[in-house]
């Protein structure tokens, strides 16, 4: 507890013995044991108190940390399984017979532009306004 080595011991031995005298040192030594021993006793019981204090509160910690840790462990794999099978690509084998792609239609729009002139391309419709960037005004502003 204190961490006194035997040179230290016996230094203080000696400052009693000059300081109390022969006659008072062994009752000195006595009490100071007594005291030690005292000290040592309640810091002991104070340790045993405070683990007891302490255990319930520690082991519900521990508790739902674990059952915290296992929903995140479960929510994981569950997203890295549907994700999985979403990410997954789908390859179609090639063949050498159909080289011609699927017609997917196109149409071109721009919604800010309400009355836009277009031209018609097929099925396909153009819509366009050009801004005039130094007066800051667009080719359909001059039509209306």
């Amino acid at each position: 507890m204190f961490n006194l080595t035997g040179s230290e011991i016996m230094f203080l031995l000696i400052i009693g013995l000059v300081v109390l005298g022969p006659e008072k040192l062994p009752d000195a030594i006595r009490r100071v044991g007594r005291l030690y021993a005292e000290l040592k006793r309640m810091s002991s019981g104070v340790q045993t108190d405070l683990r007891k204090v302490m255990d319930e509160p520690l082991k519900e910690m521990m508790n739902t940390t674990n059952s915290m840790k296992a929903l995140f462990n479960d929510t994981s794999d569950l997203f890295q399984t549907a994700v999985s099978e979403i990410a997954t690509p789908k390859f179609v084998p090639f063949s050498e017979g159909e080289t011609k792609l699927p017609e997917i239609p196109i149409v071109l729009y721009d919604g800010d532009d309400t009355d836009v002139e277009s031209s018609p391309i097929g099925d396909v419709q153009i819509s366009a306004s050009v801004v005039d960037e130094t007066t800051n005004k667009s080719s359909l502003d001059d039509v209306s």
